[in-house]
């Protein structure tokens, strides 16, 4: 008798999760769904970031664990995320990726206002944080010209002489 079914052969489960990919701004809310299709039941899903760190306090699984909320999303929670599937036929899974965008912020060190003597030079350093990632120039009040600035581990960091006039 070669016309009997075979059995179906064990399968990892298969995972998908919807939307693969959300941009949301500091303070909005924003779910993911995952879906699983397995012949092997039982099937135990788990939700992690990518990088295995623990799940921030803002964000909550649903009571079926299908379920990704991130609520009054904060600049912590931009990175990835992934759906972890197991059942005794083996594991699978799916990431998706939060972007959050965040106003910028700017550190001057020092602050000002400065004095400098005749000759001497000063050196002004602007750190700023934002997403996406803000641009800097650097301008003098009252003038057009756009000042050298040099970079250095995300400072701005631009230096004056104060010459004497002629």
């Amino acid at each position: 008798p070669d016309f009997m079914p075979k059995p179906l052969a064990a399968q990892a489960p298969v995972v998908t999760v919807e939307p693969r990919t959300a941009t949301i701004r500091q303070g909005e809310s924003v779910s993911f769904r995952c879906q699983v299709k397995s012949n092997v039941q039982p099937v135990q899903l788990e939700w992690r970031r990518a990088n295995n760190q623990a799940l921030p306090d803002n964000v909550k699984i649903g009571p079926d664990g299908s379920v990704l909320t991130v609520a009054n999303a904060r600049p912590g929670n931009h990175g990835q995320y992934r759906c972890v599937a197991n059942s005794a036929a083996g594991r699978n899974f799916a990431n998706i990726v939060l972007n959050v965008k965040f106003p910028s912020k700017v550190q001057l060190t020092p602050t000002g206002p400065l004095r400098i003597r005749t000759g001497e030079s000063v050196s002004v350093e602007c750190r700023v944080t934002g997403r996406p990632r803000p641009t800097v120039t650097w301008k003098r009040r009252g003038s057009t010209l756009q000042l050298v600035t040099q970079e250095i581990n995300d400072a701005h960091i631009i230096k004056v002489k104060h010459n004497r006039k002629k």
